[in-house]
């Protein structure tokens, strides 16, 4: 049987993504014959030990701890230094074992060089390495509606270029799940990375509606990068201006900082109006679950500055489900929605083409719902994580 080891730092607990992300693509390894350990947190709960095959080496997570008191030079070194942690965790369980694969599912600048140095020293015992890339390079400038590349970027892309002849030889694949992220990581280290889906383990049936009112929603923790001042503002225009056949609902558990450092909170016509739903605390699964399947659209204004290069598992899951969205375009967002789903593209950061754009979902809802159940099949299959695991062991 085949050998995977999953590299992942953070996994620690079941607090953020990590855990079921790596869950559901060991399920899927194993239905295709492959036997899985993943190196983790050396805090990791018991609970996630009984469901992995754990390896705990990591006294440092790179996400979880850089809040701690840093190293001396941790400012300017920071990506050598934690590439030494990652070494030394990592060197006794390459050292003594063959894999005929390793995936490391986050990886930033700081955990390159040890992986460099890792193939260097035992080329026997990786017989092929998968760094995978969450964030990207680049920073969109919402002024000119372009990607700019900080100093940062340029020994990012000369550590990258390290990797160049592993890849060209097949022994590493470096991966990505946007266009955009892949586009900018091409361009600062001249090397060719991989394009793969999200893997979404959800195909929901959507429930049977009674009523006239089209239900719109926008779920996850309001935030500004996701627009949420945007929503407020456009919805509080068309609840003004008397629109009707529609009920929106919204999660707000919290006020959230502006760039400007005003507080921006839910106002009151949306809190007292009888056509908004305000969800004001976290969902688990099942919760959040029932509210999908009583959806008909969803409300994507997210803000290309955090979202062009970056994936949504919402959009998937609407996908997934025939659900149309309104959504800004220009980036993963467009990309991905006009592919397996449907819906309507509106302008970044604009109350007014935002406005537009629920009026227009609302307007023609059937046309788009229509376009949507027909991508729906597509969409569930291209983001299962079968196929992202499929895809991935291609490779070995």
């Amino acid at each position: 049987m085949n050998k995977l080891l999953i590299v992942e730092e953070s996994l620690r607990d079941r607090k953020a993504h990590w855990f079921e992300y790596i869950k559901h693509i060991t399920a899927a390894a194993s239905s295709l014959g492959w036997k899985t350990k993943v190196a983790c947190h050396g805090d990791v709960e018991d609970v996630i030990k009984q469901d992995l095959d754990c390896l705990p080496i990591f006294k440092y997570a790179r996400y979880l701890d850089s809040g701690n008191k840093k190293l001396p030079g941790e400012h300017y070194y920071g990506f050598i230094l934690h590439s030494i942690r990652v070494f030394k965790a990592m060197k006794p369980i390459v050292k003594q074992n063959q894999f005929d694969y390793v995936f490391c599912p986050t990886v930033t600048v700081h955990h390159l060089l040890a992986w460099y140095v890792l193939l260097k020293l035992y080329p026997q015992n990786i017989q092929k390495l998968c760094l995978f890339f969450v964030t990207n390079p680049g920073v969109w400038d919402a002024h000119t509606q372009t990607v700019v590349y900080p100093k940062s970027s340029k020994i990012f892309g000369r550590i990258l270029e390290k990797f160049g002849s592993y890849v060209e030889a097949g022994k590493v694949v470096l991966g990505v799940e946007t266009l955009g992220a892949k586009t900018e990581f091409e361009h600062i280290s001249g090397v060719n990375f991989a394009l793969f889906p999200h893997p979404v383990p959800f195909a929901l049936e959507q429930d049977q509606q009674k009523g006239n009112a089209i239900h719109l929603a926008c779920y996850g923790f309001a935030r500004y990068e996701k627009g949420s001042d945007i929503l407020q503002e456009a919805i509080t225009h068309l609840l003004e201006t008397g629109v009707e056949n529609v009920h929106f609902t919204i999660q707000w558990t919290d006020g959230f900082d502006s760039p400007d450092g005003t507080k921006c909170e839910v106002n009151s016509i949306l809190k007292q109006s009888s056509q908004v739903t305000i969800i004001d605390k976290a969902m688990n699964s099942d919760e959040y679950q029932s509210w999908l399947k009583r959806t008909d659209g969803m409300l994507l204004p997210y803000r290309n500055s955090s979202y062009y290069a970056r994936v949504s598992r919402v959009a998937i899951e609407a996908t997934n489900m025939g659900i149309p969205c309104v959504y800004t375009k220009g980036g993963w967002l467009e990309d991905t929605i006009s592919e397996y789903g449907s819906g309507v593209g509106i302008d970044d950061e604009s109350v007014e083409a935002l406005v537009k754009g629920i009026k227009e979902i609302i307007g023609n809802f059937k046309d788009y719902k229509t376009i949507s159940l027909q991508n729906k099949t597509r969409s569930i299959a291209y983001f299962q994580p079968y196929n992202f695991c499929k895809q991935l062991l291609a490779y070995g």
